[in-house]
């Protein structure tokens, strides 16, 4: 069974990592013979006007390091403001960048918080993963993770956006 579930946990961050490839060829396709800090550029200029699709551009940008240096920390911050802004599909690539570690600390709360919010919206393969890291928490763990969904739903009512709070 441990096999099966490492073999699980691989094709899901195969999927990830596929995901975060095929974006960044797009991107960089679709952005010419810009360099990487040209592009950065002009989508930041959208990114900090509310454009969820520019946000996931610079996330994906850095993540794969195409014409720019890979920087997964920056992927995550953009990734987040996109998850806050209610891209699904970001919602489910930050969950796992929790679950990993990648770029943040390792922190299964918020990688079940994400994962469920996904779901929540549709994206399917999100409730695998939140299952999956619900299966090695702890019930407190457990608990203060649909504290903070059930915040995240309740500020996306009010103001349109999820917010992040940190687990504690």
């Amino acid at each position: 069974m441990m096999l099966t579930t490492g073999m699980n946990m691989r094709l899901s961050v195969s999927k990830i990592v596929t995901s975060i490839v095929i974006a960044v060829l797009a991107v960089t396709v679709l952005s010419g013979c810009e360099s990487g800090e040209e592009t950065i550029a002009k989508l930041v200029v959208k990114a900090e006007k509310g454009d969820v699709n520019a946000m996931v551009k610079i996330a994906e940008l850095y993540c794969g390091g195409v014409n720019l240096e890979q920087d997964d920390q920056v992927c995550g911050i953009w990734m987040r403001r996109a998850a806050e802004s209610g891209h699904m599909r970001i919602q489910y690539m930050l969950g796992g960048m929790y679950e990993l570690g990648l770029g943040m600390r390792t922190d299964p709360v918020q990688a079940y918080r994400w994962y469920s919010i996904s779901f929540e919206q549709g994206y399917q393969m999100s409730g695998t993963a939140a299952k999956k890291v619900e299966a090695n928490m702890v019930a407190s763990q457990l608990a203060r993770a649909k504290e903070l969904i059930k915040e995240s739903n309740e500020a996306k009512a009010a103001t349109g956006r999820y917010f992040v709070a940190d687990s504690k």
